[in-house]
C-alpha cells in the first residue's frame, strides 16, 4: 500500500512539474553529471605504451600553503603521468579471473548498460572482457523513458596501436533504463573509420551527452593521438560533438569543435596545445548548444604556461561550431584572485539561455601562487551574452586530495586509481535554482603537510543566480565519497557517488546516494544503489614510480554521472567492477539503476 500511494504521488508531483514547466516555456532537462592533468584522457589498455612525460621530484613545488593538499597549477604543471612506469610482462588482476567462475552474485536491481562485450587482445588485459568506465548519462526532456548514457569504451582494437583503446559509444533505453542497445558512434577515430583530419585520432574520452529538443541528443568527446612526437610538440588532439535526431538510435558523423596539431591534410604539424577534458551544455528551449574544455598551454620547451577554461557555441543543430571564447581570467595584468590555471569544466544553459559553467581553478595572490593564502577553488563563470563574456565567482574551497607518490596521482588511502576534485553543476528545471557538488579531503587526517588518512567528503552548494552562493554543505560518511554527481527537480536533490562505507576492508567501492528537499539533502541517510560492493583493482595494472610494485586498478574513469526525468526517476550511471555475473568475468562495466528522486523506493 505505502508503494502504491508513493507511485500515485510520484506520478501527482510529476503532471504538475510538467504542466508548470510548459506555462514557463521550460521542457524540464536532467544535465549528465559532469581529469587529472593533461592528457588525462582514458588510458590505454597497455598504459606502458603511452606517450608521457616524466615528471621528477626536484619538479615539485614545496608546499607553502595553509591547504597541506598541491594547488591544481601545481599539479598541471607536473605533467602526464598516463605511462605509470607499466612493464610489458605485468599482469591486469581481470587475467586471474579468466579461468574462474565470477565470484559476484548475479545483478539485482542495478543493470548493466553493456551489451556484446569484447575479448581484450593484446597487453596486460588480454583475454578479460573489455573495460568501460567514465560514465555520462541523460534523460529526454520530453519522454523520460528515453536516456542515453557512455563511457570512455575499450572494445574495438587499434591495428595501428596494436591494442584496444578506447572509442565512442552510446547506450541507448527507451524503456527506462530496464534495457539497452549499444551504438558504436561512426568515424571518431581511426578504429571507427574516421577520414580526413580525424584519422590521426587513436582514442575517444570524457564523454559528455545532453539533450535538447525534438529528441535531439549531443554526445561530445575529446579525441587524440597517441604517436609519439618530439619533446616540446604536444600532439594531435581535439574535440568532436556527434549528434543524434532520434533519441539516441543513429548517430551522423561528428563535427569538429577544436583540433590541433593537425594539418588540413591530415597529417600531425607541431603544437604547444592540448585540448583536455570537454562538456556540453544544451539550451533546453532555444537549442542552442555550448562545449566547455580545458585548453593546456605551453612554451616551445614544452613546460606548462596555463590551462584556461575555453567555450564554443553551435545554433545550428552541431554542425558548425562559432569562435573560441575564454571562461577563465587572463594572467595579463593580473593582480590575485581566479587564475587560468583551471581543469574540470561543466555547463548547463539555465531556461533564460544564461551559460553558466563550473570549474576548478587555483585561486591565487600572484601568478606564482606561492602564498600561504592560496588554494585552489570551485568557479563558476556566468554568461549572459550567449558566451561571449563571463563573470567567475569562487564558490567554495576546494581542499583536493592528497598526492600518491607511488602513482603520481591523488588517491584515497589504500587505493590505486587516481582522483580529483572538479565539480558537477546541474540547474532545476523547475526552480532555475542551480546546484553544484565536487568532494575533497578537508575531512581527512594530517600530520602537517602529510596526509594520515583520507576522508573524502561530497559537498554542495546553491544558488538562485550563478553569482551569490550558499555556505558550503558536507555530505557523506566517516568513509571515503569521491567522484559525486547533481541531480535536481521541482526542488528535490539528489547527489550519489562512490562510497567505501559498506565494505569492512575499506578497499571495495559500492555506489549511493543522498536525497532531499533543496538543502535538507545533507539531513537525508546514505542509500546504497550498487547491490554488493566491488574491487576496483580489477582492471588497469602499473608499476609504482617509487617502489616498482605492481599497483591494480589505477584507472576507474574520471567521473560519474546521474540524471532525473519528468517522472522524477533517478537515474545514476557510474563504473562498476563486478562485469555481469553469469555473462561476463569481473570488468569495469556501466552500471545504471532506475530509483523514485522521492524516496518511494523505500
Amino acid at each position: 500500500m505505502r508503494r502504491a500511494m508513493g507511485l500515485r504521488r510520484t506520478a501527482a508531483i510529476a503532471v504538475l512539474a510538467v504542466a508548470a514547466l510548459g506555462l514557463a516555456g521550460m521542457p524540464a532537462q536532467a544535465n549528465p553529471a559532469g581529469r587529472a592533468g593533461r592528457a588525462g584522457g582514458p588510458l590505454p589498455v597497455d598504459p606502458g605504451a603511452a606517450r608521457s612525460a616524466t615528471r621528477s621530484a626536484a619538479a615539485r613545488h614545496a608546499t607553502t600553503h595553509t591547504v597541506p593538499n598541491e594547488l591544481l597549477k601545481e599539479v598541471l604543471a607536473e605533467g602526464d603521468d598516463d605511462g605509470q612506469g607499466e612493464e610489458a610482462d605485468l599482469s591486469a588482476l581481470c587475467q586471474s579471473f579468466i579461468t574462474q567462475p565470477n565470484p559476484y552474485r548475479p545483478l539485482r536491481r542495478d543493470v548493466d548498460a553493456i551489451r556484446d562485450d569484447q575479448i581484450v587482445q593484446a597487453g596486460t588485459q588480454q583475454g578479460c572482457s573489455t573495460a568501460q568506465n567514465e560514465t555520462t548519462i541523460a534523460v529526454n526532456p520530453f519522454n523520460p523513458r528515453n536516456i542515453v548514457a557512455g563511457s570512455n569504451d575499450y572494445r574495438l582494437f587499434n591495428t595501428r596501436e596494436a591494442r584496444n583503446d578506447a572509442s565512442g559509444f552510446a547506450y541507448t533505453s527507451f524503456d527506462g533504463g530496464r534495457t539497452w542497445r549499444n551504438v558504436q558512434l561512426p568515424k571518431l577515430t581511426f578504429q571507427t573509420g574516421a577520414t580526413g583530419q580525424l584519422n590521426i585520432m587513436d582514442s575517444a574520452g570524457d564523454p559528455a551527452i545532453a539533450f535538447g529538443p525534438h529528441d535531439t541528443v549531443y554526445y561530445a568527446n575529446l579525441v587524440f593521438s597517441r604517436a609519439t612526437v618530439p619533446a616540446g610538440d604536444q600532439g594531435a588532439s581535439g574535440l568532436v560533438v556527434s549528434v543524434s535526431h532520434d533519441g539516441g538510435l543513429t548517430w551522423a558523423d561528428p563535427s569538429i569543435v577544436q583540433l590541433d596539431g593537425v594539418a588540413a591534410d591530415g597529417s600531425h604539424v607541431p603544437t604547444t596545445f592540448f585540448n583536455d577534458k570537454e562538456w556540453i551544455g544544451v539550451d533546453p528551449i532555444r537549442g542552442t548548444a555550448y562545449v566547455t574544455w580545458t585548453r593546456f598551454t605551453f612554451n616551445a620547451a614544452g613546460a606548462y604556461q596555463e590551462s584556461p577554461i575555453m567555450s564554443r557555441r553551435s545554433v545550428d543543430g552541431g554542425r558548425t561550431w562559432g569562435d573560441a571564447a575564454r571562461i577563465s581570467p587572463s594572467l595579463v595584468g593580473f593582480t590575485g584572485g581566479i587564475t587560468p590555471f583551471s581543469q574540470g569544466s561543466n555547463p548547463v544553459v539555465t531556461a533564460d539561455g544564461t551559460l553558466q559553467v563550473a570549474y576548478e581553478s587555483s585561486v591565487c595572490a600572484t601568478a606564482a601562487c606561492d602564498q600561504p593564502t592560496d588554494h585552489d577553488a570551485v568557479v563558476v563563470g556566468t554568461s549572459r551574452d550567449g558566451g561571449q563574456t563571463f563573470r567567475n565567482t569562487e564558490v567554495g574551497l576546494d581542499f583536493d586530495f592528497p598526492r600518491n607518490a607511488d602513482t603520481g596521482r591523488a588517491s584515497l588511502t589504500g587505493e590505486n586509481f587516481r582522483i580529483n576534485s572538479y565539480p558537477q553543476l546541474t540547474v532545476d528545471r523547475f526552480t532555475g535554482r542551480l546546484w553544484v557538488t565536487w568532494a575533497d579531503d578537508r575531512n581527512g587526517q594530517y600530520n602537517g603537510s602529510m596526509s594520515v588518512r583520507t576522508n573524502g567528503d561530497a559537498f554542495l552548494a546553491t544558488s538562485a543566480n550563478g553569482r551569490d552562493w550558499s555556505p558550503t554543505l558536507t555530505l557523506g560518511t566517516p568513509q571515503d565519497e569521491v567522484f559525486p554527481a547533481v541531480a535536481a527537480l521541482a526542488g528535490r536533490v539528489a547527489v550519489t557517488y562512490y562510497t567505501r562505507h559498506y565494505d569492512p576492508t575499506g578497499i571495495k567501492l559500492d555506489y549511493a546516494f543522498q536525497s532531499g528537499w533543496g538543502r535538507f539533502v545533507t539531513h537525508d541517510r546514505i542509500r546504497r544503489l550498487s547491490s554488493e560492493s566491488s574491487d576496483p583493482s580489477i582492471q588497469f595494472v602499473a608499476a609504482g614510480l617509487v617502489t616498482g610494485k605492481v599497483l591494480q586498478g589505477v584507472f576507474i574513469g574520471d567521473y560519474t554521472a546521474v540524471a532525473v526525468g519528468v517522472d522524477f526517476q533517478l537515474h545514476p550511471c557510474w563504473t562498476d567492477f563486478r562485469g555481469n555475473p553469469g555473462v561476463t568475468k569481473p570488468n569495469q562495466d556501466v552500471m545504471t539503476r532506475s530509483v523514485s528522486l522521492l524516496g518511494d523506493d523505500d
